[in-house]
């Protein structure tokens, strides 16, 4: 592992500068008619919308743990039309680099280190998004911004609060409230009009991917209109049933959005009934473990889900089962070489279609082949907890409540969106 500090010369003595950190998503931009490079960290080292330079993005991108300085200044000199910057700024960046925590160095595991025992001695998991953009911190502010988003042109409508049939569950979107808010109020009105359930067990998306497919976690989530509390008795009978797979990953909670989107909906969607609580696992890529074949091939993925099958039947209480998914992810932005014009919106939705159809059937593996027949071109980051979705609520009604599509400021198109069933 690589060592920094701030005696050390790199552009004197030849040594191989530090690595770059993997597994962040690095992609450019422009802002105010400059380029940049935007990282967003999953892991939660570093908060999410950090911008680099064009030069120093860059470099990052070139430490490979084998360079040293000069090699650096060799290659953007033959590809940057004869540039040649200086050995002693190519250093100045690379310490830059390790200050915010974008280098595989020592001083990025110990900060790993105090996350971990940070997140472990909290009780609660806190509103990570809360007053970053995400939505409002203050809980008079977050009502009226739900509200609006319920009474908005794309809105549900405001709930009807006197107790309906029962529901067995609902997909949401996870996508940010400002462009998915009102997609959002389609499920949580079907939520807040239904005979309320005791238990709300949210299937959300590991964005950081680790290996585990499913991963649990024992805290509570907090929001600025109270706390999601986690159901012990559910979790703890999950836990022994699956040998704790999963948990020590937990981490992974600390950063995810997709569950503390739900949380923060359910908890006003429910206000004004009685007490529930709340199980949010987030569910991992199964490509890992089955490729293209279907998830119910891989032993891993088919104990857990008969686990929590077995776990939602033992409890004694009424399970709501809620998918925080998103659809399709293309364009640029994405990895994908094409532009986003009519063509791609069309190729999008059509396909989208196919897999919404099989959701409203309740149907998993024409989902996940309507998927992966395509070679998941979409990168639908919603298919592993959609897919666990419907294998819970077999023999469920399904009935899509709406469907959208937003843009990626950084160049793309990502849809979304509603289901209810019963």
């Amino acid at each position: 592992m690589a060592r920094t500090g701030r005696g050390t010369r790199y552009h004197d003595s030849g040594m191989a500068l530090p690595r770059k950190r993997y597994g962040i998503d690095v992609f450019p931009i422009e802002h105010e008619g400059q380029p940049l490079f935007v990282v967003r960290d999953a892991e939660g080292v570093i908060d999410d919308g950090i911008g680099l330079p064009l030069i120093v993005g860059l470099v990052w991108d070139l430490l490979d743990g084998r360079r040293a300085a000069t090699d650096i200044q060799d290659f953007i000199a033959e590809h940057a039309r004869g540039v040649k910057i200086p050995s002693e700024a190519i250093e100045r960046i690379v310490r830059q680099l390790d200050e915010i925590y974008l280098l595989d160095t020592d001083r990025l595991q110990a900060r790993r280190r105090e996350i971990r025992e940070e997140f472990g001695r909290a009780v609660l998991r806190p509103a990570r998004f809360a007053g970053k953009g995400g939505y409002a911190s203050e809980a008079t502010e977050l009502e009226k911004e739900l509200e609006r988003y319920y009474a908005g042109d794309f809105g549900a409508g405001h709930p009807d609060r006197g107790a309906h049939a029962p529901l067995r569950g609902a997909l949401a979107p996870h996508i940010d409230f400002h462009r998915g808010g009102s997609c959002y109020t389609h499920a949580y009105r079907r939520i807040a009009e239904a005979q309320p359930a005791d238990v709300y067990l949210v299937l959300g998306v590991a964005h950081a991917s680790p290996e585990p497919p499913f991963i649990p976690t024992i805290k509570s989530y907090d929001t600025p209109l109270g706390a999601a509390d986690i159901d012990r008795d559910f979790v703890e009978a999950l836990l022994k049933r699956t040998k704790r797979a999963g948990l020590d990953h937990e981490l992974t909670h600390r950063t995810e959005h997709s569950a503390e989107f739900q949380a923060v909906f359910l908890r006003h969607a429910r206000r004004q009934t009685s007490a529930f609580t709340f199980v949010p696992v987030l569910c991992s890529a199964f490509e890992r473990h089955c490729g293209e074949k279907s998830p119910s091939t891989a032993a891993i993925i088919e104990d857990y889900i008969g686990a929590l099958r077995e776990t939602i039947t033992g409890c004694g209480r009424t399970v709501c089962i809620i998918g925080g998914v998103d659809l399709a992810h293309v364009g640029p932005r994405f990895g994908d070489r094409v532009a986003v014009d009519e063509r791609l919106i069309e190729r999008m939705t059509e396909g989208d279609k196919k897999s919404l159809a099989a959701i409203a059937a309740g149907d998993p593996e024409g989902f996940w082949a309507s998927v992966m027949d395509e070679g998941n071109w979409r990168k639908v980051c919603g298919l592993s907890a959609i897919y666990t979705t419907l294998r819970l609520l077999e023999g469920a009604r399904g009935e899509l409540l709406r469907y959208t599509y937003a843009p990626d400021p950084a160049g793309g198109l990502v849809s979304f969106a509603a289901a209810a069933f019963s």
